[in-house]
């Protein structure tokens, strides 16, 4: 979806393996569509993201990556909080209310996973979800 909306280049890796995680579809949608574009909103319209599905043994990651303006290690423990927002000239004039990241990190907790984040200013971020692989024997 954000792929045709913004004419933006996004890669898909992953290898031929079935990955089905324990997850709500369509929370797990929605904090997709809100990592994948702020990577389109804080990067440079030449710069593709990138989305890696991974599984472990026990767990399914997928990681949402760009190239852009990356994110300095001070906000970096502060960015999943509610109404937080990088105070910087590059992204002071973007839109947004601070609260993504906040509902994200929340929706992704109450599927019983965790999100992190890489960043590096001038290199990009990659935010990473975990989730439990679905088992059905359980």
């Amino acid at each position: 979806m954000s792929q045709k909306v913004s004419n933006r280049k996004i890669i898909l890796v992953s290898n031929d393996e079935d990955v089905v995680a324990c997850a709500d579809q369509d929370r797990l949608q929605q904090v997709l569509i809100n990592l994948v574009d702020n990577a389109i909103k804080y990067s440079a319209p030449e710069q593709p993201v990138e989305l890696v599905l991974e599984k472990r043994e026990y767990q399914v990651m997928i990681h949402v990556g760009d190239r852009g303006i990356g994110i300095s290690l001070p906000h970096q423990n502060r960015i999943f909080e509610r109404f937080y927002r990088v105070d910087e000239s590059m992204t002071r004039s973007r839109d947004g209310t601070g609260l993504g990241l906040a509902i994200a990190k929340s929706l992704i907790e109450g599927m019983e996973g965790r999100i992190t984040l890489r960043s590096k200013p001038g290199e990009g971020s990659i935010f990473t979800i975990t989730l439990p692989v679905w088992n059905p024997q359980l």
